[in-house]
């Protein structure tokens, strides 16, 4: 497999794994409103999660960056 290649499907699996970690965390911002909206307390395990995973967005942002624009 050429190096293109290989970058050519590391970018591919960047741009999916992009993809699924905005609608995961979509998906827990709207669940975590609807508890506070409810009168739940924050629960602090949920927002951890949202802020280990919008790192994890940053990282592949970053590493996006590197890659060719998408067909």
């Amino acid at each position: 497999m050429s190096i293109s290649k290989s970058n050519a499907d590391k970018c591919k699996r960047l741009r999916k794994l992009h993809t699924q970690l905005v609608e995961e965390l979509r998906v827990l911002k709207e669940e975590l409103r609807e508890e506070e909206g409810e009168g739940f307390e924050n629960p602090i395990e949920t927002v951890n999660i949202i802020k280990s995973l919008q790192q994890a967005r940053g990282t592949i942002e970053q590493e996006l960056q590197k890659c060719p624009p998408e067909d």
